[in-house]
């Protein structure tokens, strides 16, 4: 029962990536953008066909298979090496889950990925919340690594 702790983090990361990307379509397409926080953040609709920062840009099928490949590893990962992980470790996969199975999603059914969130307080590419929840995983893997409480060897 253990490994199966957290696992409903990753549908629940999925949907609420896809009821945004339905609002930002429904909302946002076609219309300019608008301004949530003056100076600091705007939804704004952008269709992105690439990866990260627009990387593979136009590599649609390139994008699928490295996405289909690494959720199917993760999720066997987790399946039959999670339940030895540590509760946030695996919180975190489970997170990185959903965040890829949402814009593999788009991907896969609309040929690019939606995304509406824009920080205009400093340049960064627009992104939605799946990345949120990538970035949010690999965030907590790192303070993990970081401020574990493991005796570490010396080299």
């Amino acid at each position: 029962m253990k490994l199966w702790s957290g696992c409903w983090i990753a549908p629940a990361a999925f949907a609420l990536d896809r009821v945004t990307k339905h609002f930002a379509q429904a909302a946002l397409r076609g219309n300019a953008p608008v301004t949530v926080i003056p100076f600091a953040l705007r939804l704004i609709y952008v269709e992105n066909t690439g990866a990260a920062f627009g990387a593979l840009s136009g590599q649609r099928v390139l994008l699928l298979v490295l996405t289909g490949v690494a959720l199917l590893a993760l999720l066997f990962f987790q399946i039959f090496r999670g339940a030895r992980l540590p509760r946030l470790v695996r919180v975190s996969l489970w997170l990185v889950i959903g965040g890829a199975a949402g814009n593999f999603f788009d991907r896969l059914f609309l040929g690019y990925v939606i995304d509406f969130i824009e920080v205009t307080l400093f340049r960064f590419p627009v992104f939605n919340i799946a990345d949120m929840c990538v970035v949010a995983a690999f965030a907590l893997l790192v303070c993990l690594i970081l401020f574990s409480k493991e005796e570490k060897a010396d080299a």
